[in-house]
């Protein structure tokens, strides 16, 4: 893995064993199973059998909307304080003005290669201002959010409302997730 300036360092063993999960065949069925095992354990845990799963509708055309993003992939702006890469609930603001060169991953939970040469996979920032140019969507928000990596997903709710706080004070209609 060649060394990129924009992405946290992380130790050799779990460098190796995301390359692994990626990489191999064996690696990816591990990582897909461990995933769904997890993920669906949390789910299990937050949303009780006939509990609604909460949802709001797009109440105007794609068009008119102004659109976010909130990633939990460790992006954030270079001049901003890395996440802290064994648990971190706190977030970070990325203006729709920021360039990718001046973003930076500090997430050390997924393989980041090819964040790393695209920044786009993880934050498409610049694929939603080429997309308010053409008018496939209104317009993207002054402020979009960043969140890094976090062993406890309950540590993410308050971080989470205050956020979503943020965007409804922002009149923004749609927010595009991003997990990593």
């Amino acid at each position: 893995m060649e060394k990129n300036p924009r992405l946290a360092s992380i130790n050799r063993f779990r460098k190796r064993a995301v390359e692994w999960a990626n990489d191999s065949e064996r690696g990816e069925r591990f990582a897909r199973w461990l995933g769904k095992a997890t993920g669906g354990l949390q789910l299990r845990l937050l949303f009780r059998p006939g509990t609604a799963i909460p949802w709001t509708p797009l109440k105007k055309p794609l068009a008119q909307a102004t659109v976010a993003i909130v990633t939990t992939g460790g992006v954030h702006l270079c001049s901003d304080q890395p996440f802290k890469l064994k648990s971190d609930a706190t977030f970070r603001v990325i203006p729709r003005s920021a360039m990718a060169q001046n973003l930076c991953i500090t997430h050390d939970h997924y393989d980041r290669r090819d964040a790393g040469r695209d920044l786009n996979l993880v934050f498409p920032l610049e694929r939603l201002l080429e997309l308010e140019k053409e008018g496939v969507i209104g317009r993207v928000a002054n402020e979009n959010y960043g969140f890094g990596f976090v062993k406890n997903p309950m540590e993410l709710l308050a971080p989470g409302r205050k956020v979503g706080k943020m965007l409804k004070q922002a009149d923004v209609d749609l927010v595009i997730l991003v997990p990593a």
